[in-house]
């Protein structure tokens, strides 16, 4: 069984990133340009959750209200360079952007998007930080953006080949809990869950998802099952952060 190069992490053969610091891995027997390999291995990773807490939020809505709490004064601030939007995460974690191409383009994108009539051309991630662990970051954030056309939104819409998709990917997805929220003046919708993709070992996520014009957006915080109650509390910190400034 083959091992990450970047953070040692022991993975199956057919597996295309690596599920601690998310490098991806091209198939032997794969044939094309490389960095489109590795373009493509991203974005199906991103795609998998942001399809996962998608259907989560939108089959089932959340069914309770809390108040949004205060960022912790000791968390770390990012705003990305165009100033699209801010994320906080605890000082021992550190930014992982170099990973992420065309980053920049993806902002300028989204930023477009947001100011006209178009949609983003596709899911866009932007954000990727952790706490080191090797080569990679475990436990890790990340936040992707991917075009929406619904009318009610995603706390009130049903898709239904969503969900079928979804069970094909995660048929071991358990829920553990899903709250109503207000982040950044949004009405949105924080979930705890643990789901395996095929090819990957067991991932247990706090997750945030809200609207913003024609895009949702998705904050994710990862790590394994016994990890997780170790960062249970930053993880809600985490999501809780974002804040949109455009």
């Amino acid at each position: 069984m083959p091992f990450c190069s970047d953070c040692g992490t022991k993975v199956s053969e057919d597996t295309r990133f690596c599920p601690e610091c998310g490098r991806p891995f091209m198939i032997v027997g794969e044939t094309g340009n490389g960095k489109n390999k590795k373009k493509i291995a991203g974005i199906i990773a991103a795609c998998i959750v942001a399809i996962i807490v998608t259907v989560a939020i939108v089959t089932h809505p959340p069914t309770s209200m809390e108040p949004e709490p205060a960022i912790p004064v000791h968390f770390t601030t990012y705003t990305d360079e165009l100033g699209l939007f801010s994320i906080s995460y605890p000082p021992e974690w550190e930014l992982h952007l170099e990973v992420i191409e065309e980053r920049e383009q993806g902002v300028r994108d989204i930023i477009e998007s947001m100011s006209s009539d178009t949609l983003p051309q596709d899911f866009r991630c932007l954000f990727i930080a952790g706490m080191p662990a090797g080569m990679g970051r475990n436990p890790n954030v990340n936040i992707g953006v991917q075009p929406f056309s619904g009318i009610a939104g995603p706390l009130d819409e049903g898709v239904n080949a969503a969900v079928e998709a979804i069970k094909l990917l995660a048929s071991d997805y358990y829920e553990f809990s899903r709250v109503q929220t207000i982040i950044d003046d949004r009405a949105a919708a924080v979930i705890e869950y643990q789901a395996t993709v095929p090819g990957l070992p067991t991932m247990h996520y706090k997750q945030m998802m809200c609207t913003v014009k024609k895009t949702v957006w998705v904050v994710t915080c990862g790590t394994s099952p016994q990890k997780y109650s170790t960062w249970e509390d930053d993880f809600d910190a985490i999501v809780r952060s974002l804040r949109i400034l455009k």
